[in-house]
């Protein structure tokens, strides 16, 4: 395919665009900088340049990008709008009313451009003229949370105390709930198996909602399943665990990685902080016992496995986790019979069967 050939401006385009999705701002600007080595006025790759720029706080180079498509192109909308958001982060309130204004005389009911002209106002004192701006986004949807957000932030400055809480808290609502949607949606990509769709959702719901737990856990995996460091995936589950310590996706998730990258230690705390408040937490359980196996600790993991399946007798993971600690332990007869066991619930269950044919 012509996306695929690295001569191509658009293959480079579109590996830009991944490492955005990743948050890897820096890594997605050299890509970008080769689309336009191949194709000086890509305004694609210009504009996702400009966006990847700011993004790391470089707000001049990003000024640059911005200026050099709307020189070939002055109605060009994405362009302007980044442009004024540019100006308005450098507290160029001036200049940034005047690119939100030509924008809105293209599309004149621009909730975004008119959302950020009303906060330049508001920076400027001008708080009246802000409302109004704010409020003709709201008449058109009343849902729109940035617009409520802003509304809050705008009246709070009035000393409008009660009025500036009521919008608050509307926005927060409404948040939560698109950003319980993108999740939703994310999840359904995520079942299809595509990974690199889904995890756009994701970011976008945690850009409306940061706290978004579920958002935060997924996301990890993601990460994780794409091939990210322990260390950027760990940061989103410790991230859900701040909110909720019992969340316990969370701590199993954590516990997995660190436990299939060799940290089995680590790994017995993530599922002991589960059995803390959780004790017949089966699945913490016969993990527990897993990690345990792999430190040569038989002893512990079987007794793990025991408990796990004194709770569940029919559970097949535990039964095959009890069958790798007797096969590592050298118990060959007594995993045979475990294996069995299991086989007798789900005869189809590969695990089980690989081990049977093995022992």
């Amino acid at each position: 395919m012509i996306f695929q050939r690295t001569d191509n401006a658009w293959y480079f385009i579109n590996k830009g665009l991944e490492s955005m999705n990743y948050d890897q701002y820096k890594k997605a600007i050299p890509k970008f900088n080769k689309a336009i080595s191949l194709e000086p006025h890509n305004h694609v790759a210009l504009l996702h340049k400009g966006r990847s720029l700011y993004k790391i706080g470089d707000y001049q180079n990003a000024l640059q990008c911005f200026n050099t498509i709307l020189k070939s192109d002055p109605k060009h909308l994405d362009a302007l709008l980044n442009q004024g958001l540019t100006f308005k982060k450098m507290e160029n309130f001036t200049q940034a009313i005047i690119s939100f204004k030509k924008l809105l005389e293209i599309d004149s009911q621009n909730s975004d451009a008119l959302i950020s002209l009303g906060l330049c106002f508001s920076k400027l004192g001008k708080n009246e003229d802000a409302l109004k701006l704010i409020d003709s986004v709201l008449s058109i949807n009343p849902k729109n949370s940035s617009a409520l957000y802003n509304k809050s932030l705008i009246l709070g400055r009035l000393s409008q105390n009660s009025d500036s809480l009521f919008f608050l808290n509307q926005a927060i609502k409404e948040d939560s709930n698109q950003s319980a949607r993108l999740f939703e949606k994310g999840q359904e990509l995520t079942k299809q198996k595509k990974h690199e769709k889904a995890i756009r959702y994701y970011t976008r719901a945690l850009e409306i909602d940061h706290k978004n737990i579920e958002a935060l856990v997924a996301k990890g995996w993601t990460l994780d399943y794409a091939g990210f460091s322990n260390k950027e995936v760990i940061h989103f589950y410790d991230e859900a665990l701040k909110i909720d310590p019992h969340y316990s996706d969370a701590w199993f998730n954590k516990g997995l990685l660190l436990d299939r990258t060799r940290l089995h230690k680590k790994a017995i705390e993530c599922f002991d902080k589960i059995l803390s408040y959780d004790p017949q937490n089966v699945r913490a359980l016969y993990c527990k016992g897993a990690s345990h196996t792999a430190l040569k600790q038989f002893g512990k993991g079987r007794f793990n496995c025991e408990v796990a399946l004194s709770i569940e007798p029919k559970n097949v993971f535990a039964l095959s986790t009890m069958v790798w600690c007797l096969e590592q332990s050298k118990k060959y007869d007594e995993a045979l019979k475990f294996c069995d066991t299991a086989l007798e619930i789900d005869p189809n269950y590969v695990y089980a069967l690989s081990y049977k044919g093995k022992l």
